[in-house]
């Protein structure tokens, strides 16, 4: 059983992860349209950032119970969003929001439906 304060923490990163699908859907999903536009670079800064906030929220004993994830790198990638803006690899920024949120968002709902 999972206690409340992951379960709001969990809650919070499916939102987030919810954010970047809709802002994909609202820009195009797809790459070329995300690396030519700056608007839709920093509206999927701002979700992975969260995520990766969140991340270390999490209490290190449900980290560790669920060590597939690969927590350690999510919060790394909001390390470098927030301190290494200017450098940050679109791509990878884009393989993130693509397909790890999905990744991560699936693992939320599966744990949270865990009886």
């Amino acid at each position: 059983m999972i206690d409340e304060r992951n379960k709001k923490i969990l809650l919070t990163i499916i939102k987030h992860c919810n954010i970047i699908e809709d802002t994909k859907k609202h820009f195009g999903n797809n790459y070329y349209n995300f690396e030519e536009n700056s608007i839709y670079q920093n509206a999927i800064l701002t979700p992975v950032t969260q995520i990766g906030e969140l991340v270390k929220r999490l209490s290190n004993e449900f980290k560790q119970k669920y060590e597939e994830i690969p927590w350690r790198n999510i919060a790394g990638m909001r390390d470098i969003v927030v301190h290494n803006y200017e450098t940050i690899d679109k791509l990878i920024l884009w393989n993130v929001a693509d397909k790890e949120t999905l990744k991560i968002k699936e693992f939320c709902i599966k744990i949270l439906n865990e009886r």
